[in-house]
């Protein structure tokens, strides 16, 4: 079996709440987006078998995508896609980095290797280990009001894991992360996610400022070092995200004992095959995980689902069901979700195909 065409699709997914702010490192420290752009990949072989990928960052179209992936596809055309390992050397000896336009279609892969199978991706990930990931959902209000408003439409949907969008004033964040607290009910987990927005001493203020309650912090600061300083002088449980980017990195927040949680993003790591084996060096050691992607619709979605099933359940803190985020779709049928749970669909591959009516005509073709 031999790759023979890998076509490219974009498509825009509104955010279903009208506009979503993004943490980042300018004066305001947030953006807010209404429009998320994804990139699905569709790998054709000449066995008559095809696989679907998706990634989608968080804001306007990742640059370097569209540039990469008419070199990923010339090094891969003629390819065994079943032939993980060589697929993800190739890509990397083709061209460093550009890890979105490398997890599509690693993703698309594993779907090949599925249904070659006639198993879903969870079986060749380990088995099904978690049977209904536990969801998270972002509660992306400031004021009490509706904070309180959000949270009682998650709570009623029954997600348990409430996120908090935190990171532009430690004064404004001490007081919004203490009353999400506050009007939290037993069984639910709240944690604050500043997006590396701090400096150390603003992560240092908030961290002394709610020592008394049990609200987890999520990537405070920009650095390692600065994330780790806060980790080794308060009493804060700490959850890294955009700090996860290799194995390397795995190694050493397990060394240095520096989270409670790791999160696994696909994207920025450059797909399924290298977030197995970061979450796996983390499950090996005991460190809970997070089990997810970006951003993007049903496809990537469903890719969560195998990747959050094949997760040990005591090791699995929570993930994302991501395509409830938008109201535009990417393919069919999306992964179920019931009482705040993601369960997998039992199909060979990812249970999922494009939505090609969606989808529109391909952005490129390579053959």
């Amino acid at each position: 079996m031999k790759i023979s065409k890998i076509s490219v699709f974009q498509k825009g997914l509104p955010y279903g709440g009208g506009g979503l702010a993004v943490g980042d490192l300018s004066e305001e420290r947030t953006r807010t987006f209404d429009t998320f752009n994804s990139t699905v990949v569709v790998v054709e072989t000449d066995a008559g078998l095809s696989g679907c990928g998706e990634s989608c960052p968080w804001g306007p179209t990742d640059p370097g995508t569209m540039r990469a992936l008419p070199i990923l596809a010339n090094a891969l055309l003629g390819i065994d896609p079943r032939q993980l390992h060589e697929i993800e050397l190739n890509m990397d000896a083709a061209i460093e980095g550009h890890t979105y336009a490398k997890s599509a279609i690693d993703i698309a892969c594993w779907d090949i290797l599925g249904k070659s199978k006639d198993v879903p991706v969870y079986d060749l990930l380990g088995g099904k280990l978690t049977d209904g990931a536990p969801l998270y959902r972002c509660v992306m209000e400031q004021k009490h009001d509706k904070i309180r408003a959000e949270i009682e439409q998650y709570r009623a949907a029954g997600y348990k894991y409430l996120k908090l969008r935190v990171g532009i004033h430690p004064e404004e964040d001490i007081e919004l992360i203490r009353f999400a607290a506050e009007i939290a009910e037993p069984g639910e987990v709240v944690y604050a996610d500043a997006n590396c927005r701090w400096t150390l001493p603003e992560a240092m203020q908030v961290a002394q400022a709610i020592e008394d309650i049990d609200v987890m912090i999520e990537q405070p600061c920009l650095t390692y070092e600065d994330c780790l300083h806060l980790r080794r002088n308060t009493n804060q449980s700490m959850k890294l995200d955009e700090l996860v980017t290799d194995q390397f990195i795995a190694k050493r927040i397990i060394r240095d004992k520096a989270a409670d949680v790791a999160c696994v993003k696909m994207a920025r790591i450059g797909g399924l095959t290298k977030a197995r084996r970061i979450r796996d060096i983390f499950v090996e050691k005991g460190t809970k995980v997070v089990t997810e992607c970006m951003m993007g619709g049903e496809i990537i979605s469903a890719a969560v689902s195998h990747f959050a099933a094949s997760t040990p359940a005591n090791l699995l803190f929570n993930t994302t069901d991501l395509h409830a985020y938008n109201t535009e779709s990417t393919g069919s049928p999306a992964p179920p979700t019931s009482d705040g749970r993601l369960y997998c669909h039992g199909t060979p591959g990812l249970g999922v195909e494009p939505d090609f009516e969606s989808l529109a005509d391909p952005v490129a073709v390579y053959e």
